[in-house]
């Protein structure tokens, strides 16, 4: 029996943070790779006190977004990361956040993962995470 993402997309259950952060499973591919796009809307408490998406805010949409898409790569088996690397690249205002999503390698175990997350077209953040299968 093949994997039907679509159907899989259609009955995922999204974990409550996901729902926190504004997510939305926006697109899905896997052909000739795997890649996705992860929309977020950050609310007003997202804020730092200089106005701008609290770094952790942003973090947590990058995770979120490997993590979703791990699952969803992984046909639904769950994943946890291992480990998180974070880059900062330029304020990101209380608006609509986009995340692409990519693998480095997946391997039987262990799936090296990154994240860009963009901002009226401007990278903000990158991420790079490797997640496990548990």
């Amino acid at each position: 029996m093949s994997f039907d993402i679509q159907d899989f997309l259609d009955h995922l259950q999204a974990p409550p943070i996901h729902t926190f952060l504004g997510g939305k499973v926006e697109h899905v591919e896997h052909e000739p790779v795997w890649k996705a796009r992860i929309s977020y809307q950050p609310r007003a408490e997202f804020a730092n006190p200089m106005g701008h998406v609290q770094g952790g805010m942003i973090c947590s949409m990058l995770d979120d977004a490997m993590g979703l898409f791990a699952i969803i790569a992984q046909e639904g088996q769950p994943s946890a990361t291992v480990t998180m690397n974070v880059s900062f690249l330029r304020p990101c205002n209380i608006a609509a956040v986009d995340v692409e999503v990519y693998f480095v390698r997946q391997g039987r175990k262990i799936s090296n993962i990154e994240s860009v997350a963009y901002q009226n077209g401007k990278e903000v953040a990158k991420a790079s995470a490797a997640f496990t299968i548990v």
